[in-house]
Formats: structure tokens, C-alpha cells, sequence
């Protein structure tokens, strides 16, 4: 029984020894840490792939035309049995756009180009296997070539986003233009302010009390915002310590003329040439001078005095254009030009005369001329205006009036001409801008009252007609500030618009602004004058007769009407 026990222990321990706890609990933790590890690199190996593929979604944008360029590339590097170049062309078509005949083709292209160089291909593979002997093996995969980056598409995707980003702007204004309060602007109006205070002006006198320019330059400077009392202070002193200089008689004289009494003004004049009959201040004042009779007179008291002297030149050329003999006034004018050169009177007087024979060349030269040789010659500036109005040059003329008004501010009919000039050149905004300064010096002029109403209109009418509306109605609420009785400026206004729509080619326009003159004037000839031209320029010559027919019968006396009958009746 002992031995049998014996061998059972002795078998019990060899199989314990064996086959014992250790080796196997070691096999055991050994085959755990390798199912793990297993499970470890499959997560790894499915997330390396996870991550390009996301980026090759995200990557991929379609453009057909890119990749039909591509597939044309690759059909002729095929016909030259260039299949590898092919292979790469088409692929990258197929990556632009994903279709099945891409596809089919990059299939087809990969079996040509692995008949044409398979020995090549496959030796490549073969070198990697014996650098990583102990690697698992790799399922070898075409090659996807990386995706090249076009110019062309990159400025057609910033042109795409930079669209989007404007319209979701204006989609948000439009969407939150009632959320915030609007902001009223305010109409800031600039006014031209001089140089120099009267502050300035005093302390420069205070600084140089004998110099008699500083003197003039205060004088003037009274005289531009019409202080009277203190212009005639300076000017009376200068005169006082400058008896015998005919400068400061003349500065009196000025602004007496300035002022309106013409008597004193002759008396200074009489002064002043008394001391010096060639005096180019006064005698060019009074050769230039508006046709005054009291100018007339001083000037030729002088010339009586001193026969040779420049007065009686003057005298005799402005005696010469009122006669009407222009071409013996032209003469004496250059003749006395050349022995005073440096008179500006005589050339003035070259461009009248020119001007009543018709030469409206040479007028326009002499003024320009004259204007050069003194540019404070605000007659010049003055007939040199007149004439770019008869000439229907509204621009230029009111530009040359701006000058007038610029030399005198207190001159109301330069200012009018001036608003007038811009609204024949349908420069609305100028013209209410020049007509509105001009009530600031007369508040109840009759003609601007009855004119900047209709400007102020037809803003309105255009401001509507753009889709401004706010613009409109500031306009329309300024013409009836300026006078709320509408029936004395409207009809005026429509006429406007319809002459203003016509020269645009608006023919339908034209013709309903003038229909609401006949509406609001019945009896306007004007209107039908202005509408037969509107349906003479629509080739409606029958309708054109008939309206010219209806002025003459409201207008017997209407120039215009009857001469468009008579083109009418001649083609």
C-alpha cells in the first residue's frame, strides 16, 4: 500500500512539474497581451485610414471643366501611346469629377501601362519586401497621385465666397434696417470765409499806418460786408494825409459808386483826374463803367482838359459805338492801345464794338484779354457772361458770373444770371444753391421766387424717379418752403422736365410732363409748342402739326411754333 501511494505522489508531482501553474498562467497572461495588442493596432491602422479619407472628402471639390481639360490632355498623350502620362491625366479628371467613364478609363489605362512596362513596375515592390523582412505583409494599392492646386479654380472659389459674403450682408441690412433708429444727416452748408478777420485787418493798419494799401485793403474789406460808416473812416483819412494823391480820391469815389450816390462819386473822380488826367483807375472805371451819365460827363470834362491824354480816347471810341461806327471804334481802340499799353479800357471797348458787329469770336478774345490785364474788371467778367449766354454756353456763362459775384457779392443781378445759367444747363443743384445765396441780399426777388421753387421740383421729381424718396420729399417740402402757391411755379416746372426729358431721349416722359402743363394751364403755348417738337423727334409729324397748329392759335405771336411748321411743311 506504501509503494502504491508512493507512485501515485511521485506521478502526481511529475504532472504538477510538468504541466505546473507557472508555464501555464505565463502561455496564458502571453496569449491575452498579444489578443491586445492585436486590438491595438487594428484601432490604429482603421483610424490611419479614417483620417486621409476625410481629408480626401473634404478635398474634393467637383469641376467638370478642370477635368474635361484633363481628359482631352489625356486622349492625345493616348493616340501617342504615352499611357502612363494618360493614366495621370485622367485620374486627376476622375478626382475633379467622379464619374463612371472616368473610371472605366483610368481601368483600361492602368492594364496599357502595366503591359507596356510591367518589369518595370514590379521590381520596385520587391525591393521593400527584403528591407522589411520581419514587417507584416502589405496588400499593395494603386497609387493615387496628390491633387494639384489650380490658379483658375482658387479665384473662381474667392469670386464664389466674396459674392456670398455681399449678398448675406445686404439680406442682413435689409433684414435689421428697422431694428436701429435711422440717422438723420444733417445738411452742413459751407459758406467761403475770408482770409483774414477784421481783426487782422486792423492790427496790419495799426502796424503801418502810412501805407496806403493796408488802408485800401481795410477800406474794402468794410466795404464787402457793406459797414459803410467805417469804410468812409478810412477813407477819409487817407484822404487827409494824402491830399494831392488822385489814389485816394479815387477810393472814395469807389465806394460812394459802391454805395449808390453817384454825385459824390463824379466829384471824387473830378478830383483824382484833376491831379493826374491819366489816371488808369478812374479812367478805366469810367470807360468800363455800366453807362452811367454822370461817368460819361466826368470823362469827358477830362478830355477837354488833356486832348492827348487816354480820356479823350475813350471819349471819342465809346462816342464812335453808340453811333454805331464799330469799325472806326476798333481802330482808335488799337491805336490807343499801343500809346497806353497799360490801360485795360481800350481792349473792353475792341470787344463791345466787336460784339454789336456780330464777331462774337473776336468780343469773346478782347474780354478775355481785358479780364487778363486786370482780372478785378467786373465788367469784363460781366459781358464776357452775357455772351456765353446768348451763345447757349450756360456752363461757361455761369461760371464767368460766379466771377462777377465773386468781385462783388452785393450784386444781385450777376447772382441771378448766374442760378439762371445752371438751370438752362440743368444743373438743378447749382442752380438752387446760387438762387438760394441770392435771397440772403433780396429775400423777395419776384423772378427767384417764382424760379427755385421749380428747381427744388424737379429734384424732387428725379430723386423719385432714382428711388430716392427721402431726397424727394426734402426737395418738394423746400419748394413749398419757398413759396406755397404751386399754381404759379408748377406749370414752369413740368415744361422743364419735359424740354429736360426730351434732350435725354425720354420722349414718353417728355410727353407726360407737358400733358400735365395743359392739365394744370390750358391755355399754355408753350406746352403745345414743346410737345410738337417731342412728337416731331418720335417721327409723329401729323401729331407735331397739330400741336404747333394749337400754339399759334393761343400764340398768334410765337416765333418758335411758326417755324417748326414751316420745316414741317418744307420736308
Amino acid at each position: 500500500m506504501r509503494i502504491k501511494f508512493f507512485h501515485w505522489i511521485t506521478r502526481l508531482l511529475l504532472l504538477a512539474f510538468l504541466a505546473g501553474v507557472l508555464p501555464i498562467h505565463t502561455t496564458f497572461n502571453s496569449v491575452v497581451a498579444q489578443e491586445q495588442n492585436k486590438k491595438k493596432k487594428k484601432k490604429k491602422k482603421s483610424s490611419k485610414k479614417k483620417k486621409p479619407s476625410k481629408k480626401k472628402k473634404s478635398s474634393k471639390k467637383k469641376n467638370p471643366a478642370q477635368a474635361s481639360k484633363y481628359a482631352k490632355r489625356g486622349n492625345t498623350k493616348a493616340k501617342k501611346k504615352d499611357y502612363k502620362g494618360a493614366l495621370s491625366d485622367y485620374k486627376k479628371a476622375y478626382q475633379l469629377n467622379p464619374s463612371s467613364g472616368y473610371k472605366k478609363k483610368v481601368q483600361q489605362l492602368t492594364s496599357l501601362a502595366k503591359k507596356s512596362g510591367g518589369k518595370s513596375s514590379k521590381k520596385k515592390p520587391s525591393k521593400k519586401k527584403k528591407s522589411t523582412a520581419t514587417s507584416p505583409k502589405i496588400v499593395e494599392a494603386t497609387l493615387v497621385p496628390k491633387k494639384e492646386v489650380s490658379v483658375v479654380q482658387l479665384t473662381g472659389d474667392l469670386f464664389d465666397y466674396t459674392n456670398k459674403m455681399k449678398t448675406s450682408s445686404q439680406r442682413l441690412a435689409h433684414a435689421t434696417r428697422y431694428l436701429a433708429s435711422p440717422q438723420i444727416k444733417e445738411v452742413v452748408r459751407i459758406e467761403s470765409k475770408a482770409k483774414f478777420t477784421t481783426q487782422d485787418y486792423e492790427s496790419a493798419v495799426r502796424k503801418a499806418p502810412h501805407d496806403i494799401r493796408v488802408q485800401r485793403q481795410l477800406g474794402m474789406h468794410y466795404e464787402q460786408s457793406q459797414d459803410w460808416e467805417n469804410a468812409k473812416d478810412v477813407y477819409m483819412r487817407v484822404l487827409t494825409k494824402n491830399p494831392l494823391n488822385p489814389d485816394a480820391h479815387f477810393y472814395l469815389g469807389n465806394m460812394y459808386q459802391n454805395m449808390g450816390d453817384m454825385l459824390k462819386a463824379r466829384q471824387s473822380y473830378e478830383e483824382a483826374l484833376a491831379l493826374d488826367p491819366s489816371h488808369r483807375a478812374t479812367l478805366d472805371i469810367l470807360a468800363i463803367g455800366r453807362g452811367t451819365s454822370d461817368n460819361t460827363a466826368v470823362l469827358e470834362q477830362s478830355a477837354t482838359k488833356n486832348p492827348d491824354g487816354p480820356a479823350q480816347k475813350l471819349t471819342l471810341i465809346k462816342q464812335k459805338i453808340n453811333l454805331g461806327d464799330h469799325e472806326d471804334a476798333i481802330k482808335l481802340a488799337v491805336l490807343a492801345q499801343d500809346q497806353f499799353p497799360e490801360h485795360g479800357g481800350f481792349v473792353y471797348l475792341q470787344g463791345r464794338a466787336y460784339e454789336e458787329m456780330g464777331e462774337i469770336d473776336r468780343a469773346k478774345s478782347s474780354y478775355q484779354r481785358a479780364i487778363k490785364m486786370d482780372p478785378r474788371n467786373e465788367d469784363a467778367h460781366l459781358s464776357l457772361g452775357h455772351l456765353y449766354f446768348n451763345q447757349g454756353k450756360y456752363v461757361y456763362a455761369a461760371l464767368a458770373f460766379s466771377d462777377v459775384v465773386y468781385l462783388n457779392n452785393y450784386d444781385v443781378d450777376a447772382r441771378y444770371m448766374q442760378g439762371l445759367s445752371y438751370f438752362n444747363a440743368n444743373e438743378w443743384g447749382r442752380a438752387a444753391a446760387a438762387w438760394e445765396d441770392l435771397l440772403h441780399y433780396a429775400q423777395e426777388h419776384p423772378l427767384v421766387k417764382v424760379l427755385l421753387p421749380q428747381a427744388y421740383y424737379i429734384m424732387a421729381v428725379e430723386y423719385n424717379r432714382l428711388g430716392e424718396s427721402t431726397m424727394g420729399r426734402t426737395s418738394f417740402s423746400k419748394a413749398l418752403s419757398v413759396n406755397n402757391h404751386s399754381r404759379s411755379w408748377l406749370p414752369g416746372a413740368m415744361r422743364s422736365l419735359g424740354k429736360y426729358y426730351r434732350e435725354k431721349g425720354m420722349h414718353k416722359e417728355s410727353l407726360v410732363a407737358y400733358q400735365e402743363v395743359v392739365e394744370l394751364k390750358p391755355m399754355d403755348a408753350e406746352a403745345y409748342t414743346g410737345m410738337g417738337i417731342t412728337y416731331w423727334k418720335m417721327n409723329e409729324h401729323q401729331l407735331a402739326k397739330a400741336a404747333w397748329q394749337r400754339s399759334l392759335e393761343l400764340n398768334p405771336d410765337s416765333n418758335e411754333a411758326r417755324g417748326w411748321l414751316m420745316i414741317a411743311q418744307q420736308g
